[in-house]
């Protein structure tokens, strides 16, 4: 039978034949050479049902295609009115030099029908993946135009932000939608995204195979604690480093559309505290890119309750305590190579509480003491202490992951294993998230 991943994405084509026709564009085999859709076919529900049923000759998206995919010209125009709507993205976007480069990346894209295909299909089915494949190559593109990147390293940036996430698309459906509380079974499927990624980039014929090799390492970080492969700096493109930090940004950006104009800021306060995991020269790029948008002239009308703000510091110390009292007993129990991650994680959490100040007494303090009638500082120094307090419990998030996967490797006495998954639970951060 197809296989899972090949099943999931099957799954979305037959949704998007109900909004434009998906065609077959050639007959479809099984491997054994019978005939399963004859060419001109529309996958419909029952048609799809013959394939679940058989491996195949070819891979699914090879012999497909959507009626209506979208062209250079449609892409360019969503992209700029997409600029539009975030001042701070548009800022460096709304420039003849931008443009013409936006143009050339474009025209890069339409060479690629799978790409085209697969682009719609993330369009019609997973809309807010879309949204941050947009932004990733919008953005991405303007750092790489700052690091004075050639024209092929820049269509490679664009391709890479446009389908970094693509592997969405074939994982269960429910995954789309979640958001948190991931079982451990499913942060593996997660962690498997860039792999399949890759896997779908590295069929599309001519297309440069460093693009797949940025998609896989996006989520990698210069001191080996991303993911999938745990690799260090040296061992990490500049484009894949491009397409990190702008994924990093649009997540947070989602979390902070809400304030409007003063989203921005917020976005740069938190890459602030991401500035030892990427390479020096794109953080600064993206940086600099930032500090170009102008500043917001709106009063800051949503400020964070300072009763949840406060509440939220107490459970993060509480949870920074044990997690670093965890990483220590694993680090002399347990002689697993992702310890080397659970060290370089805990440490770069550690500098984190002390560079944010969110865990010392004094700043709960000031909380305790600040009153209704603030000063702009004031009010914009709450803002800053939730931004901080998301970026430690990000951390706390990785790393309880990390240490997930260590404890599953060790081969202890069961009451030691209960005693490591006790302190792990100490480390609760589903109500944190809430807060």
């Amino acid at each position: 039978m197809i296989d899972n991943e090949q099943k999931n994405y099957c799954a979305n084509l037959v949704k998007v034949n109900k909004k434009q026709d998906v065609i077959t564009n050639q007959a479809i085999y099984n491997q054994q050479g019978v005939l399963l859709l004859s060419e001109g076919s529309r996958l419909d529900e029952k048609r799809s049902q013959i394939l679940l049923q058989h491996k195949l000759m070819k891979p699914l998206e090879q012999c497909v295609g959507i009626a209506t995919s979208m062209d250079a010209r449609t892409l360019f125009d969503y992209l700029n009115k997409f600029a539009k709507n975030l001042p701070g993205l548009y800022a460096v976007t709304d420039n003849e030099g931008y443009q013409k480069t936006l143009r050339l990346v474009c025209l890069f894209y339409e060479k690629f029908p799978l790409l085209r295909q697969n682009l719609t299909v993330l369009a019609l089915r997973a809309r807010h993946i879309y949204f941050h494949g947009i932004f990733s190559a919008l953005a991405g593109v303007a750092i790489a135009r700052k690091l004075n990147l050639n024209l092929p390293d820049i269509q490679a940036t664009f391709i890479a932000g446009l389908f970094h996430d693509v592997g969405f698309l074939y994982l269960e459906p429910h995954l789309l939608e979640k958001s948190h509380s991931f079982s451990a079974d499913e942060w593996k499927a997660l962690q498997a995204h860039p792999l399949i990624a890759q896997r779908f980039l590295g069929m599309v014929p001519g297309l440069p195979k460093e693009i797949g090799i940025a998609i896989i390492d996006h989520h990698e970080r210069i001191d080996g604690t991303g993911y999938p492969r745990h690799v260090f700096g040296d061992k990490i493109s500049m484009v894949s480093q491009i397409i990190a930090a702008t994924d990093h940004i649009i997540f947070n950006h989602s979390r902070y559309q809400d304030y409007g104009v003063h989203a921005h800021s917020m976005l740069l306060a938190a890459l602030k505290l991401s500035d030892n995991i990427y390479f020096e020269s794109v953080y600064n790029a993206a940086t600099i890119l930032f500090k170009e948008a102008p500043p917001p002239t709106e009063t800051l009308l949503q400020l964070p309750s300072i009763e949840l703000l406060l509440a939220r510091q107490r459970k993060l110390r509480i949870q920074f305590e044990s997690a670093k009292s965890l990483a220590q007993q694993l680090f002399i129990n347990s002689k697993s190579p992702v310890i080397r991650s659970v060290t370089a994680v805990m440490g770069r959490l550690a500098i984190s509480v002390v560079r944010s100040g969110i865990l010392q007494p004094e700043q709960e303090d000031w909380l305790t003491k600040v009153g209704a009638s603030r000063s702009n500082s004031e009010n914009w120094s709450l803002v800053e202490i939730s931004v901080m307090q998301d970026q430690i419990y990000d951390q706390l998030v990785h790393l309880k992951n990390l240490m997930e996967r260590v404890i599953e490797s060790l081969a202890s006495d069961h009451e030691q294993l209960e005693h490591f998954n006790s302190t792990l639970d100490k480390i609760d951060l589903h109500e944190t998230a809430l807060v």
